[in-house]
């Protein structure tokens, strides 16, 4: 193999992520990540869903009012085998760092040459007559306090650094900003500990 060349092929089992897993895989992905390709979600993806790990502060998940946004394979250092028990062992790492979903929601699919690639698909929660900026402002602000570390406010201004960009994004922002009367998303963060 060449110096330089990819030390990955078709067999490959990867990660796709789009939102805090490509900052923090978690330790068990962390470890055996070997590479990065750079991939648009093949999905719409939109803020549609009140996460329990988050004190119900809206997350990115799958959803038909959404858009594609950037996102990333998380190469591993692992082939898919003939029983398929390392593919079910990259499933449960990814499920134990998405707060244990139903392992039917941590699925499969090709992408980008590699024909083993680890998704989430959590279903939206949050009713389309709630889909708008003022709520999911108020659900980010309410997770400040119980989530100093987790909450919705970081989640967002994090997306935002990352380039991840929805239909609902600049109006969200925008949203949380007037309820708490800052100037950016750290302030408003800083705000909502205040008041708690």
């Amino acid at each position: 193999m060449q110096r330089g060349a990819p030390r990955y092929g078709k067999d490959s089992i990867g990660v796709f992520g789009y939102g805090s897993l490509l900052t923090d895989p978690g330790k068990d992905i962390g470890d055996h990540e070997i590479a990065r390709i750079t991939q648009l979600s093949p999905w719409r993806i939109e803020y549609a869903r009140c996460s329990r790990g988050r004190s119900g502060a809206p997350t990115l998940v799958i959803h038909d009012k959404g858009q594609p946004v950037a996102g990333a394979i998380l190469v591993l250092d692992l082939r898919s085998d003939p029983k398929g028990e390392k593919l079910l062992l990259v499933r449960e790492w990814v499920r134990k760092r998405e707060c244990e979903p139903p392992l039917e929601r941590i699925k499969v699919m090709a992408l980008a040459g590699l024909s083993n690639v680890v998704y989430v698909d959590l279903s939206s929660n949050i009713p389309d007559d709630k889909l708008n900026a003022d709520y999911l402002a108020g659900l980010a602000i309410k997770s400040v306090v119980p989530e100093p570390e987790r909450n919705g406010i970081r989640y967002l201004a994090d997306n935002i650094a990352r380039n991840i960009d929805t239909p609902l994004t600049d109006a969200y922002r925008a949203a949380i900003l007037r309820l708490t009367g800052a100037k950016d998303l750290a302030e408003a963060e800083q705000k909502a500990k205040t008041r708690g």
